[in-house]
């Protein structure tokens, strides 16, 4: 006769089937929280909804009532809490800098590479060192996010009471879903940066075809405003009483334009940066600030430290671009708040300041925050005294074209940090062109052609070459009442022509001004390296409705001794025809 079994036989037989189908189901629901989060991959839109599906995931599988996710980036050295649930609510600091100086519980985890259990007494043993940030917890557990053996965040449960204790079988647990969660945040990550790169390549595109648009509308506009102040000018010298003061007045409207159009060209790669001086940086900042206060009243917190004496930049295009982000600042706070402005040396990056513009407003969307330079982008009603979008793209043009950065930071609801990061002293010159160094160096060599004899004329030639037809029949008129004979020329090729002609007639040309832009034909600067060649003692003025290329700026290094930015008056050509 078999034996039967016992009771406490079968109760243990019973428990194993019972733990069996526990760890069964166990790893199943582990298997289907994987699968879940591999999948939430390809649905979720942002990093933030990645964020949201990984707590709802984890949260099947255990208690995680208070729960956080920290991104490690390694080059700042900073640690950023980009997900956050706490049942305590406390306001807790986003970002963590320096983390190895100043030690926290996720940065342990982060340089050790290793889960961190920690019960009550040791979270209090460490909150006596000061490690602890916020309330102190009962329970907390980190688990490090790995790729590839480097850590690229911290996820972390902690519990304020003793009814959830974590313990190792919790350890073993994140431990074995953080591979995945890792990973997938990981892609998310470089899904973003390819989206953020899109973002900005569209970015430069769009105000590429604004520069190119801008820059063309402005060179006409600035040839139509030529025509108009030598009329004006014209008038002015025949006129007298009453009538000569609306001249005046017209002649000032004329200048007011143009101040428009030099505003219009802003986005122009070539023109938003104009000509480059050693700037007061503090006096600067200063007087921005005090400008922005009479004229929109807005209230400012500054703390300037640690700046260089000067730093070298276009004063009026900085001036512009400076006034735009605190302009934006206080308006993200209704223009009610206070705008604090700091501005030191860039700890990360030598030979670099950063100025900060920071507010307490509604702060913007993580998804918003590229868009925020696009052109005509803005979350603020059009029109009136509201946002028109270009603030911060003219303020991003030129900082971009000062070989600078600007970056943001924002928490919604908390605010917004504009940081403009510039180089104190930009790197890159305009260069002498090899047949303008070759010119230079055959100066005192005979030119090419053989000299003629010097015939006496009543006026001295000037030669004037530009491709609108009615600024070169102002333009006469204006030479000729001057003292003037003029030779009038439509292109660079026809300019060169006619100084070779009046070099056979054994006329001299000592003088000429050149449109910088031509638009169709040889334009100012290869006219005036070949006319260098044929007399490296000519004087040229180089003229443009660009007033802040580059030749323009430094006009010398491309062989001409005067630049003359359209439209200007007959005073001003006088002076730079008597000054050559």
């Amino acid at each position: 006769m078999s034996d039967k079994p016992s009771y406490e036989m079968l109760e243990q037989k019973i428990k194993r089937l019972e733990r069996s189908i526990q760890g069964a189901r166990r790893a199943e629901l582990i298997n289907r929280t994987l699968f879940y989060i591999a999948s939430d991959l390809n649905s979720c839109d942002s990093l933030g909804d990645l964020y949201a599906s990984i707590y709802k995931r984890v949260s099947d599988l255990m208690d995680i009532s208070n729960f956080f996710i920290a991104i490690y980036h390694k080059d700042q050295k900073a640690i950023q809490y980009v997900f956050r649930r706490d049942q305590q609510s406390e306001l807790s600091p986003e970002w963590i800098y320096n983390f190895s100086e100043k030690p926290s519980l996720t940065g342990d985890v982060i340089i050790n590479k290793a889960p961190l259990l920690l019960d009550d007494q040791q979270l209090m043993d460490l909150e006596a060192k000061g490690r602890v940030m916020g309330r102190l917890p009962k329970n907390w557990l980190g688990i490090p996010l790995m790729v590839k053996g480097e850590v690229i965040g911290v996820m972390a449960v902690k519990s304020y009471t003793n009814a959830v204790k974590y313990n190792q079988s919790h350890v073993e647990l994140l431990s074995f879903v953080s591979d995945t969660i890792a990973t997938a945040i990981h892609k998310k990550q470089a899904e973003n940066e390819l989206s953020k790169a899109k973002e900005r390549l569209g970015r430069s595109q769009k105000l590429e075809a604004i520069a190119t648009l801008a820059g063309g509308i402005a060179h006409d506009f600035n040839n139509t405003l030529s025509i108009t102040l030598g009329n004006i000018n014209l008038a002015q010298m025949a006129a007298s009483g009453t009538i000569r003061g609306y001249l005046d007045d017209a002649e000032q409207s004329v200048l007011q334009a143009k101040n428009l159009a030099s505003k219009f060209v802003v986005f122009s790669s070539s023109s938003t940066v104009g000509i480059k001086t050693h700037i007061d940086l503090t006096g600067f900042i200063n007087g921005t600030l005090e400008q922005l206060k009479q004229e929109k009243n807005i209230v400012f917190q500054v703390e300037l430290s640690d700046l260089p004496p000067v730093i070298e930049a276009d004063r009026d295009a900085l001036n512009e671009a400076f006034k735009n982000v605190v302009i934006n600042a206080s308006e993200a706070m209704g223009n009610k708040g206070t705008v604090k402005i700091t501005a030191k040396l860039y700890p990360e990056r030598k030979g670099m300041i950063v100025i900060s513009v920071a507010d307490q407003g509604r702060g913007i969307k993580s998804d918003h925050i590229e868009k925020i330079f696009n052109p005509y982008f803005s979350t603020k009603p059009k029109g009136g005294n509201r946002g028109t979008g270009l603030g911060l793209s003219i303020a991003w043009a030129i900082v971009k074209n000062h070989q600078g950065n600007i970056q943001v930071r924002s928490t919604l609801g908390q605010g917004t940090c504009v940081d403009v990061i510039l180089p104190i002293f930009p790197k890159g010159k305009p260069k002498e062109t090899r047949k303008l160094k070759e010119t230079r160096k055959s100066k005192e060599v005979e030119a090419k052609f053989i000299r003629p004899v010097r015939v006496a004329t009543r006026k001295p030639l000037v030669l004037c070459m530009d491709d609108d037809a009615m600024i070169l029949e102002i333009t006469e008129i204006i030479l000729t009442r001057l003292g003037y004979e003029p030779v009038l020329a439509k292109s660079g090729e026809e300019a060169v022509e006619k100084y070779q002609s009046c070099l056979v007639e054994g006329k001299i040309i000592g003088k000429v001004i050149l449109d910088l832009e031509v638009k169709h034909g040889m334009g100012g600067e290869e006219t005036m390296e070949k006319l260098l060649a044929l007399n490296p003692g000519i004087k040229g003025i180089v003229a443009s409705g660009y007033a802040n290329d580059s030749v323009m700026e430094n006009h010398a290094l491309f062989g001409f001794s005067a630049a003359l930015s359209k439209p200007f008056s007959i005073t001003a050509l006088k002076q730079a025809l008597e000054e050559l």
